[in-house]
């Protein structure tokens, strides 16, 4: 082939493929659907080889499994099976103490219910899904053993074995059809992430000062903080090479934090117009400017080579006073964060260095209240239920309280969209009534062999998938994924019966707008309180850590304010962010002195200081503080010193709010500066 016709070649290859570019997102969609209609065949076929009864519990659970994000599905998959032998161990045992009375039973499967409602908010990620598959499961049980509880036990142990049937099919299925779609997205964000922090710092470098532009700019990228997270853990899911590397990857997200901690430092200090102060700030701008973000993709290697030299230049820069030492290490851990993302982003490749060891975070809960109500609306759900179902001696009303937990569980953890999610699974449940009676009355009758049957649920699932895959009101279609096969009754063999349909159709759909009636009922907590409330109680916690009430925990604070910064609704005030991510700095800094002050004289100061701050009393704290900065000290020590000193300055409305319990509501706490 010659020059010019290898060109023409390409030009038309290059030309198809521009045509395409609008479909991708089609079909991927399109092999979501493909492989939601193979995980429940899949499990179908092999509940039938096994002759389980109920087979659609394994082909729900593959359907519940199959999520369009691999790496969410795998580790999903996991947590599944953790929270679903929990929860058949648990009414295994209350079916055991409580079978010979129906209302203990009731409200001991609500309690439960209730508890694992808390704890689906009070955890993260997919730990919060097995806590919620913990209390589903428990109702399943309970549905199918209320009639005979004496065999609970085998009940449970077929429930768990379909279960597992439906999780190893779905990641079979997966395995097969797609590998790496978790490490390609968070390897986006790392490139997006890295794109912002760089250009916003170097913003910050060349401005006079503080604009609502500068700010914005630090919000979008803590914004970024929360789906780093969730996207760290499902690239984890992905692969055993990954999850043995995590501490890569959290260290990572630890970087981001500690360079957003340090462009915070930067950002509000008034010293730094001299002459020298804005030849150091162009220094480091022009060092900063070797960096090309979008490299972090197309060549990590090379990149985070230009980020170790741009480092060493960085590090032999001479500090002439403190304020240029904090703009030099700011600078510092902002080329760090990038050389460790470029890292990452090798390591997603199989390209990595060394395993990173990184401690397990503490446990800490960034708000308890969401997840009280949470759990309390659970336990009234399905509890109420329940009792309905008890009064009116409704043949399908256990199965009611089913579909009551699940809509509450579900969405228990996605705060002020939970009632418009929960509303759509409604609606889902009951448009998968009226597509599953055409099918039940109409088409499965006439089929008479497996192959038949496959074909059919394909019809149905695959659009179904396409539309979940979609973003027009996803959960519609995933409420008809998850509704189509109890309603179909593909159990082994399948049976028919016209009021048996009805009953569970009406159950289904009863139990789903149950579940969204508690959320109108039992509202979620509003966006703007809820933001009050983590700036209230982070100022309560650093008050508590300033009156040595807290133990000594950096890991723990750092933590707890992570988490809380995370927890911010979209919402939120940049006054409101930059709070927090004042008091975090804060935090860490009055930690950080609290182990470097060896003398009993600095010590005392420090505490005086302290005591000072955190009755709000900033003049006699300034000045307890300005006592210790001109004490011989290391300039690690006066370092910390200044972040306390203007984080003082900027945000005295804040520290000086009145610290009174209605605080923690929301409702009393002064947000200027």
């Amino acid at each position: 082939m010659s020059d010019l016709s290898f060109e023409r070649w390409h030009r038309q290859l290059t030309r198809l493929r521009g045509a395409l570019e609008p479909f991708r997102p089609f079909g991927a969609r399109t092999l979501f659907g493909v492989r939601l209609a193979t995980s429940v065949c899949l499990a179908l076929y092999i509940t039938y080889f096994l002759e389980l009864q109920n087979s659609f519990w394994a082909a729900t659970t593959a359907a519940i499994v199959c999520q369009p994000n691999l790496g969410a599905s795998l580790q999903k998959g996991r947590y599944r099976i953790i929270g679903t032998i929990i929860g058949a161990l648990v009414m295994v045992a209350l079916l055991g103490l409580f079978a010979q009375d129906r209302n203990a039973l009731v409200l001991s499967l609500a309690l439960w219910c209730g508890l694992c409602g808390f704890a689906v908010v009070m955890l993260r990620n997919f730990a919060s899904y097995a806590a919620g598959l913990a209390g589903i499961t428990s109702a399943i049980i309970f549905a199918d053993t209320i009639g005979d509880p004496t065999s609970a036990f085998f009940l449970a142990i077929a429930r768990v074995s379909e279960i597992g049937i439906g999780i190893g099919a779905a990641a079979l299925v997966i395995l097969v059809t797609d590998f790496g779609a978790a490490g390609r997205h968070l390897a986006g964000m790392l490139e997006d992430t890295a794109g912002q922090l760089a250009a916003g710092f170097r913003a910050t470098l060349h401005a006079q000062d503080e604009t609502p532009e500068l700010r914005t700019a630090r919000r979008n990228v803590t914004r970024a903080l929360g789906p780093l997270n969730i996207a760290i853990d499902n690239a984890i899911g992905e692969s055993s090479y990954l999850q043995s590397r995590s501490g890569n990857l959290r260290a990572t997200a630890a970087a981001l934090l500690t360079a957003l901690l340090g462009w915070r430092n930067v950002t509000y200090r008034h010293d730094l117009a001299g002459a020298g102060a804005v030849s150091l700030k162009r220094q480091l701008g022009s060092q900063l400017g070797r960096l090309d973000p979008a490299q972090i993709v197309r060549d990590p290697a090379r990149f985070r080579d230009i980020c170790r030299q741009v480092l060493a230049d960085i590090r032999a820069i001479p500090s002439t006073d403190l304020a240029s030492g904090m703009v030099v290490d700011a600078a510092r851990d902002v080329v760090i964060s990038l050389e460790m993302m470029a890292d990452s982003v090798m390591l997603l490749r199989g390209q990595g260095g060394e395993r990173r060891s990184w401690p397990t975070p503490p446990m800490v809960l960034a708000d308890p209240l969401p997840a009280l109500l949470g759990g309390v609306r659970v336990f009234a759900a399905v509890l109420a239920t329940a009792a309905f179902s008890i009064v009116t001696a409704w043949p399908s009303g256990p199965f009611a309280v089913v579909f009551a937990a699940v809509a509450t569980l579900v969405f228990g953890s996605f705060g002020d969209q939970a009632r418009a999610l929960a509303k759509d699974y409604t609606m889902g449940a009951a448009l998968m009534a009226v597509v599953g009676g055409v099918l039940y009355f109409g088409v499965l009758p006439s089929l008479s062999s497996f192959p038949a049957l496959v074909a059919a649920l394909a019809l149905v699932l695959v659009p179904i998938g396409i539309m979940q895959a979609g973003t027009w009101h996803p959960i519609v279609f995933l409420a008809m994924s998850i509704a189509s096969l109890p309603l179909l009754g593909v159990g082994n063999p399948i049976a028919y019966s016209a009021s048996g349909y009805f009953n569970l159709a009406l159950a289904l759909v009863s139990g789903s707008a149950i579940g969204t009636l508690f959320f109108v009922v039992m509202p979620v907590i509003e966006p703007e309180v809820r933001a009050r409330r983590l700036l209230a109680l982070s100022l309560r916690d650093f008050r508590s850590l300033a009156r040595g009430e807290r133990p000594a925990a950096p890991a723990r604070w750092t933590e707890l304010l992570a988490r809380r910064i995370e927890a911010l609704p979209p919402q939120a005030t940049s006054e409101q962010a930059g709070g927090l991510m004042a008091l975090l700095a804060l935090g860490r800094a009055v930690l950080s002195l609290l182990r470097a002050l060896p003398g009993e004289a600095e010590r005392g100061v420090l505490s005086q200081a302290l005591g000072a701050l955190a009755a709000g009393q900033l003049a006699s704290a300034r000045a307890a503080f300005g006592a210790l900065s001109r004490m011989p000290a290391q300039m690690h020590v006066r370092t910390q010193v200044t972040v306390i000193l203007d984080a003082m300055e900027s945000h005295s409305g804040l520290l000086t709010s009145p610290a009174d319990t209605g605080g923690l509501f929301g409702f009393h706490l002064d947000e200027r500066g």
